[in-house]
């Protein structure tokens, strides 16, 4: 049964066409992940199917009386009056205004003294009562329950105003409310940004059980992998669905360039060889003054023409960024050694008598639930002032925040890069050229920079500098896939030792040989990817 359907939606903004006459259906059950570029029309797709925006022309149709919830990309910024418990239980509109109903029915009951009468009110009672179990009305708190603790919301959070939280905090409670309201087709927009793994692994069993369809924005591949099984592409304002999930999107859209490249190129001989023809028939009607030869050629030029119209355009090759590190001298075989390290942040503990070790060309991923203190632990390590830390000899460390910030937001790009590294005006135009930002990048100012581009600048002014410790926190925040590959290539090519903090998982498996996990106030170490980890952390906690 067809739950959504959209035909020949366009839409455009001023600056040409997001969405070209773009058609697709979804079935009642299916689980679809939306992936393409930042900027491809994704949010706005799904703004346009919740009816948030307009569409320009074409129809988008809903199945008749199906409930459609959408979750907003980001923190929730709108004011909304109320308790956040109440928020929770307006998810359930349909059966309270039920069980308003039965207790209305209840109540003539008692006051009705007329059987005939009092024999229909039964009837009704009964029949909605029937409906009213059947859709789960008495486990409603059981409901908000599951969801409150899947979700790891902090209970002290129910009792208070929605208005008086933070934008996080927010997220969190409207999350909650659009799950727990359970609609038929469910629209969610980045859900896992600013989730820690342990909520992002609950919500993949929660898709993964649900009933309704669910459209999926999300830049977390690991995330699409476990729980979709087709993947529609936006690019260029067009459309192409694959089927299955994110890691067979990736290897059928492989293939596909793979076979349009071999086409373009037959396609360019063919078209060569027909350049030639022309040539030397102009040139044998020139010596021979003989007409045929230019009617020949002017056919063979029609030709041409046409199927130049009709040929497929050079496929799109993603430029990788031609990144060499400047690496310092080795430095000590042990990078960084934690012993008896007690950490705290204000009147939180942290970590209790926690210790591990880092050795050199390791790469190591940070993880653990938000708050755990991941972060703080980098500083630590970056600040060599905590007697319970020890830093290898000889280290030349990079770092990267996890919010890209400027000490002058209005500084344009290639005086900020100059500034930062020394290097003359022509040579820093031909290392940024590199980096994938030309002539027209070079007057941006930074506070306009994408969360990509802000990446690429930063690792562009680190990698002037020699390096053997690259400490990055939280790097693949607010870019798209396409930066986050193009970032998993360059760091696997660094020669010295990478520390990370990360809840990309897909990331992770890509890059860490071990992993240092926040877990009761302690630090685990675990040799290998995620992949390895998930298998062994069970078993570890409890030996522990």
């Amino acid at each position: 049964m067809i739950i959504l359907d959209v035909n020949k939606a366009s839409k455009s903004y001023g600056f040409g066409k997001i969405l070209n006459e773009i058609s697709f259906s979804i079935n009642a059950g299916e689980k679809i992940a939306l992936v393409g570029n930042n900027g491809s029309g994704k949010s706005t797709l799904l703004k346009m199917i919740a009816k948030i925006e307009k569409i320009d022309s074409g129809t988008i149709s809903i199945k008749k009386d199906a409930k459609v919830e959408y979750l907003e990309q980001g923190d929730v910024a709108d004011n909304r009056d109320g308790v956040c418990i109440d928020i929770l239980n307006s998810a359930f509109q349909d059966l309270n205004a039920m069980e308003e109903l039965l207790k209305f029915y209840e109540n003539l009951m008692s006051n009705t003294t007329d059987l005939e009468e009092l024999d229909q009110i039964i009837k009704r009672y009964s029949n909605l009562q029937e409906r009213f179990l059947s859709m789960n009305g008495y486990d409603r708190d059981m409901q908000i329950d599951m969801v409150v603790n899947g979700l790891n919301i902090d209970r002290s959070l129910l009792n208070r105003e929605f208005n008086s939280l933070s934008g996080g905090e927010r997220t969190l409670i409207n999350m909650a409310k659009i799950l727990l309201s359970k609609p038929d087709l469910l629209l969610l927009d980045e859900p896992t940004n600013h989730l820690d793994i342990k909520r992002i692994e609950w919500l993949e069993r929660f898709i993964k059980e649900y009933k309704g369809s669910i459209i999926i924005v999300s830049h977390d591949r690991f995330f699409l992998d476990k729980t979709v099984s087709k993947v529609i592409e936006l690019e260029d304002g067009n459309i192409k669905i694959y089927f299955g999930n994110y890691s067979d999107y990736v290897i059928q859209k492989e293939n596909e360039e793979v076979k349009e490249f071999e086409i373009y190129k037959i396609q360019q001989r063919k078209f060569a060889e027909m350049e030639k023809a022309i040539k030397r028939l102009k040139e044998w009607g020139k010596l021979s003054n003989n007409p045929m030869f230019f009617r020949r050629a002017k056919a063979i030029q029609s030709n041409l023409d046409r199927m130049r119209k009709q040929a497929i355009e050079k496929p799109k090759e993603r430029r990788d960024l031609p990144i060499n590190f400047i690496s310092a001298d080795r430095g000590a075989q042990e990078v960084v050694r934690v012993k008896n390290l007690d950490l705290s942040a204000g009147n939180k503990v942290l970590l209790k008598n926690a210790e591990c070790q880092i050795m050199n060309k390791e790469k190591v991923a940070i993880i653990g639930d938000n708050g755990t203190g991941k972060s703080t632990l980098l500083k630590a390590i970056l600040q060599s002032n905590n007697p319970s830390i020890t830093l290898g000899p000889n280290q030349k460390i990079g770092y990267l925040s996890q919010i890209i910030e400027f000490p002058d937001r209005e500084q344009k790009l290639l005086d900020y890069f100059i500034s930062e590294t020394g290097i003359p005006e022509e040579n820093s135009r031909s290392i940024l050229f590199t980096f994938q930002f030309y002539n027209k990048d070079m007057i941006k100012r930074v506070s306009t920079l994408s969360g990509g581009e802000k990446l690429r600048l930063k690792l562009a002014v680190l990698l002037q500098s020699e390096i053997n410790l690259l400490i990055l926190d939280e790097p693949t925040n607010h870019i798209d896939i396409e930066t986050r590959e193009v970032l998993e290539d360059t760091l696997s090519k660094f020669s010295g030792t990478l520390i990370f903090v990360s809840h990309d998982r897909y990331f992770i498996n890509k890059l860490a040989n071990k992993i240092i996990e926040f877990y009761d106030q302690r630090l685990f170490t675990f040799y290998g990817n995620y992949d390895n980890y998930i298998e062994s952390r069970d078993k570890v906690h409890s030996i522990k």
